[in-house]
């Protein structure tokens, strides 16, 4: 391409019409994607879980704990998927219950040992 052609090509965008093209196109290139929004209810979830492990030697305040985190776990659930925090929450929320069913076996036990005299903790 010699200099004159491209100065006639220079000179036939003047009217601008390249850059406000270009300037489109930078718009729709770089546009950034939107993040999913993260749900309360799976926030939620997660926070009972970890209350109902903490809680689990006290059987009400696991198994409350533990049912929420559960129902919350639930709730939160979009499009038949769950995410990640949701995932977590019904984790730790079914460990809670779990723990919960655990302690109360263990004491239930430990009475009734100790109820037929054969040398429980608290003979």
């Amino acid at each position: 391409m010699t200099e004159r052609e491209m100065i006639e090509m220079d000179q036939d965008n003047q009217d601008g019409s390249w850059q406000v093209n270009q300037d489109w196109d930078r718009e729709a290139v770089y546009k950034q994607p939107e993040s999913p929004v993260q749900s309360n209810m799976a926030l939620a979830s997660l926070v009972m879980g970890i209350l109902g492990i903490i809680t689990s030697c006290c059987c009400y305040g696991g198994m409350i704990f533990g049912s929420l985190g559960i129902l919350f776990a639930l709730l939160s659930r979009t499009e038949d998927r769950f995410e990640g925090y949701a995932k977590a929450g019904l984790i730790t929320s079914t460990i809670a219950i779990v723990l919960v069913v655990l302690v109360i076996i263990v004491f239930v036990g430990t009475a009734a040992m100790s109820g037929l005299g054969l040398g429980g903790v608290f003979s």
